[in-house]
């Protein structure tokens, strides 16, 4: 071997040296080739991935906020002696219904704070009156009741809607001594047989039933919001009746509470208007079972000792089930057949008086 190496002569060796340092090289170089085109071709499909990605979100969010409506729910304001209430001067859509809240936290039109020239009616309640996110502006009790009268006697008629989800007695009591009564020439509360015992808690507004501001991105707002109510798993337990408990669920302590404020409200209400209504709602179990829940008897007891007969919706509710309009939205809220059937008990029950009442 030694005497073989001594045969090659230096030229050739230094050739082959030089063809193998090329060999190398080229073979270098096709990899770096192959490697920068496989990064330019990953950079590409990256670069699709992301645009994808980028309009499945705004897809997302256009749907949400154009089709669904989110993104811009009814807001809600903490208030130190109301607990909380919509927050004024809002007109937004919502799942296609318009929402009006006036400057008085009302789920009405605006309406200047003093008028001699219209006939005013004032209506307190909880979600029941207020029809929630599902009931556009002309589709409420209220709106109805409005119209209606305003054709009847052929003025101007403003039937106030006072209310929000989980208000109950105090309530309506500190709105009352808060905001008053408008001058109305009667005051009506719409009351569940619950809501003896639904107290005021001033703990921090939940965003997901209570909002206090617009989310960023409507379609986050349909995940966190509203999906889990349809994914089992996420459901949570309904802890309405637990809304208010100042006594660790003591239900004697939370009804006397709740049946003082009831009365006082209703005090309030006689000293200032000359016609104060109640008329108590029936849940859709209370209708099935055909007898009213507890709260029922307790509420009439009140009212009664203070010279105010309620009316029992009931009748009405039970009338449009029978000729097959349900008039329920789940256990527990009116759809928009409910919201007629409540507009009709008020316009027959009111009476004839409030319409003609000097102002």
């Amino acid at each position: 071997m030694a005497g073989y190496h001594q045969m090659i002569p230096p030229t050739e060796k230094r050739s082959w040296l030089s063809l193998l340092r090329n060999q190398l090289r080229l073979c270098i170089n096709i990899d770096i080739l192959r490697l920068g085109y496989l990064m330019i071709i990953g950079r590409k499909y990256l670069l699709v991935v992301l645009i994808l990605v980028v309009l499945a979100l705004l897809s997302c969010e256009i749907f949400a906020r154009y089709y669904l409506g989110l993104g811009t729910p009814p807001l809600s304001i903490e208030h130190p002696q109301i607990e909380y209430m919509f927050k004024p001067d809002q007109d937004i859509y919502r799942f296609g219904n318009r929402i009006v809240i006036n400057h008085y936290g009302m789920r009405t039109m605006p309406f200047a704070a003093s008028d001699s020239n219209d006939v005013r009616i004032m209506i307190f309640g909880d979600s029941v009156l207020n029809g929630g996110s599902l009931t556009d502006h002309d589709s409420l009790a209220t709106t109805i009741l409005q119209k209606k009268l305003a054709e009847k006697i052929g003025k101007k008629v403003i039937v106030g809607n006072i209310s929000a989800g989980s208000w109950g007695p105090a309530n309506w009591l500190a709105y009352a001594e808060e905001y008053g009564f408008f001058n109305a020439s009667a005051v009506i509360l719409i009351i569940s047989s619950h809501d003896y015992t639904d107290n005021p808690t001033f703990q921090p507004l939940d965003k997901n039933t209570h909002p206090t501001s617009n989310p960023t991105f409507a379609f986050i707002e349909g995940v966190t919001r509203y999906l889990p109510r349809y994914l089992p798993q996420f459901k949570q337990s309904d802890n309405s009746d637990d809304i208010g408990s100042l006594l660790e669920n003591d239900i004697q302590n939370r009804s006397h509470i709740g049946l003082r404020k009831l009365k006082e409200f209703l005090l309030l209400a006689k000293d200032k208007s000359q016609f104060v209504l109640v008329f108590q709602y029936w849940e859709k179990e209370e209708i099935e079972r055909g007898e009213a829940k507890y709260g029922n008897s307790r509420i009439r007891e009140v009212c009664e000792s203070l010279g105010i007969y309620p009316i029992q919706l009931m009748p009405y509710f039970q009338h449009s089930l029978n000729i097959g309009n349900d008039p329920y939205r789940d256990d527990i809220h009116p759809n928009l057949i409910g919201q007629e059937v409540i507009a009709t008990a008020l316009l027959e029950n009111l009476p004839d008086d409030v319409l003609h009442l000097p102002r």
